[in-house]
């Protein structure tokens, strides 16, 4: 039984990643339909899963991928088009087969696809041919047949009969190794076998009719299973890779199959192992505790006048750097488990809005922390659907605009530094801030006089107030203002932020900007009283000292002006120590400027302590759930430090001045 699961575990994560490809390659397909390549990858991915799922005996998986299978064949043999309703059946299709993986995953038995969908699989898998494709097809035959004794040719060189089998291994020398059993075949066997079948000459194919366009070193996938069975023959069979010229007769013409060396064979071999992503989280942590050991021993150190002590320290900070590297490294994914879904978004959409939208990606090779890729998912498909219902115009529109009547999604990342950059982009309408100035009057979010006040760049990030939509008609795809404010929110629990650039008529662009990793984050050490406090560095903006006595009140809120931008003030005492003393309103005091939403504020605090790389630790039950405060980490000198959470510490003091 352990092994039986073991067994559908790999199955589960093999067909996963074939499944995500399939979806790739299917809306890839309608773009390039004559692209054999492509149609033969999309045939190889359901025939996998079926052969996984049929050793699983997971019979309606079987039933959905050999009914795909089949049509694709059609498609392969050219007795069938490709077009969007095709299309439109197949993604249906591979939408019914990851709901069964989910299912199995589940523990579940998957429930069988519905019989109007198999029928309609089954027309599909019919030829839909022009006349005198049949005699196309009849050549294809004929050849097949030819190219069937080749084959056999060299099968009975690679597997001779019993009795020369046994004649040969009279001739061995003793000790020689026993051949192996009938079912096995050697990686050079194979890779022989390979070279052999692609060395067939022309001369040696009996004549083609001219409508016939296949070629002599092709060999279909039918071929190529019954190649495999006859190689899988009775068990005692010695398989011997190609002799030399004198044992066998070539075809005419033939190359002689290249000879693999042993250490290429060795070259070749598997390099990369499965590994419970549960290890690299007990791993992750125990790199952890080593920085705050290296940051306790590199304060110690610098009380010390000692040179050795202070070279070990050093050594050993260097190497710990690269260990958290390295660590960190092994956790990561390339940011393209993510993109690779928004081809199949983009297409769907636009077909059901009857737009023309191409999408280009770039930079998915960048790679994040596997929890990150697994937490932007969502926000970014709601960013991509706004960009494509939202952003791009319809053709009518963009031709009456002077514009190509198909627009452009760009979605691409690029790693800058210790974090990553993710950037939406359209070609579309663009944003309007005079239009956005009085939506956001009209549905009540925000006073006239305030609206007047806010600038471009304030006016763009009101689509991040709850409830805030540009669109007069709700759709399916979004418009129900019940999105972006969760997209800011979710970006922000990732210690990330989301900036907007936008030209009327010219298009937008969301950027994104999050951590590579969420375990071990870079930080600002504060003091608050006598608390130490750490803001993450994502979330700061400026820092810098400030004669409080010039301050303002607006509103009852006292505020600064700050290169003519008013900026508001929080004194964190009260917020963050309890009994704390009333907050000085005079003197010099610092001033972190930290990205809140779609503002800036300025949080007073007692004293700046400096950078310090923290790894952050979940919250005892004590102060678990409490607003403002993401975890807790050890500092240098071995004292604990709150992280704060800067957007939950603002919303929680909203609801207590409300």
């Amino acid at each position: 039984m352990e092994d039986d699961n073991e067994i559908l575990q790999d199955f589960l994560v093999e067909a996963g990643e074939i499944l995500d490809k399939l979806g790739e390659q299917l809306v890839e397909l309608e773009a390039r339909p004559g692209d054999s390549d492509l149609l033969n990858a999309v045939f190889r991915g359901f025939h996998t899963v079926k052969g996984g799922a049929g050793f699983l005996n997971i019979t309606p998986l079987v039933e959905v991928c050999h009914r795909a299978e089949d049509v694709f064949n059609v498609l392969r043999q050219g007795a069938r088009k490709v077009d969007a309703e095709l299309m439109d059946v197949m993604l249906r299709v591979l939408d019914i087969v990851n709901a069964m993986m989910d299912a199995v995953r589940a523990g579940r038995d998957p429930e069988h696809a519905d019989a109007a969908l198999l029928a309609q699989l089954d027309g599909l898998a019919k030829p839909d041919a022009p006349p005198g494709h049949g005699k196309a097809t009849s050549a294809g035959t004929e050849q097949g047949e030819a190219n069937d004794t080749v084959y056999q040719q060299l099968l009975d060189t690679l597997a001779p009969p019993a009795s020369e089998a046994n004649a040969t291994a009279g001739a061995d020398k003793p000790g020689a190794a026993s051949p192996p059993k009938g079912d096995e075949i050697t990686d050079s066997e194979f890779e022989a076998l390979l070279d052999q079948l692609q060395s067939i000459p022309k001369s040696a194919e009996p004549q083609q009719d001219k409508t016939q366009p296949a070629k002599a070193d092709e060999i279909s996938d039918a071929e190529f299973d019954a190649l495999l069975d006859e190689l899988h023959g009775p068990a005692g069979r010695k398989i011997t890779p190609p002799g030399p010229a004198a044992a066998r007769e070539k075809p005419k013409g033939a190359a002689p199959a290249p000879v693999k060396a042993e250490t290429q064979e060795q070259a070749t071999a598997e390099t990369s192992v499965r590994v419970d992503t549960k290890r690299l989280d007990d791993i992750m942590n125990m790199v952890g505790e080593l920085v705050l050991s290296r940051n306790r021993l590199v304060r110690l150190q610098s009380g010390l006048n000692n040179e050795e002590v202070a070279q070990a320290v050093a050594t050993l900070d260097l190497v710990t750097s690269d260990l958290q590297t390295a660590v960190m490294k092994t956790r990561m994914q390339p940011i393209k488990k993510v993109f690779g879904r928004f081809p199949r978004v983009v297409r769907d959409i636009s077909r059901s809005m009857k737009k023309e939208v191409t999408l280009e990606l770039q930079g998915e090779d960048t790679d994040l922390d596997k929890n990150l890729v697994e937490a932007l998912a969502d926000p970014l498909v709601h960013l991509v659907r706004n960009a494509v219902d939202h952003g791009v115009e319809t053709p009518e529109a963009r031709t009456a605009a002077g514009k190509a009547r198909a627009g452009t999604v760009i979605l691409a990342a690029e790693q800058e530094g210790d974090h990553i950059l993710l950037t939406i982009a359209d070609d579309g309408a663009g944003m309007d801030a005079e239009v956005l100035r009085r939506k956001v009057v009209e549905k009540g979010l925000m006073d006239a006089e305030a609206a007047a006040r806010l600038t471009q760049r304030d006016c763009y990030n009101l689509i991040f107030l709850p409830g805030f939509s540009t669109k007069s008609e709700i759709t399916d795809i979004s418009g129900r203002g019940v999105g972006m404010d969760v997209v800011k929110t979710r970006i922000a629990q990732l210690n990330g932020t989301v900036e907007i650039e936008s030209q009327k008529g010219k298009g937008t662009r969301f950027m994104i900007k999050v951590p590579l990793t969420l375990a071990i984050i870079p930080t600002l050490m504060v003091m608050v009283g006598a608390r130490i406090f750490a803001l993450p560095l994502m979330n700061v903006h400026e820092i810098f000292d400030l004669d409080l006595s010039r301050t303002n009140t607006i509103d009852g809120q006292p505020t600064i002006m700050v290169r003519d931008h008013a900026l508001p003030l929080y004194y964190l005492n009260p917020w963050l120590l309890h009994d704390a003393p009333a907050s000085k309103t005079g003197g010099c005091r610092h001033v972190v400027m930290v990205n809140y939403g779609i503002q800036r504020v300025g949080f007073v605090v007692d004293q700046l302590l400096g950078q310090e790389e923290v790894v952050i630790k979940p919250l005892g039950a004590a102060l678990h759930g409490t607003p403002g405060l993401a975890g807790a980490t050890i500092t240098g000198d071995g004292r604990i430090a709150l992280i704060l959470d800067v957007p939950g510490l603002m919303k929680a003091y909203a609801r207590k001045a409300a």
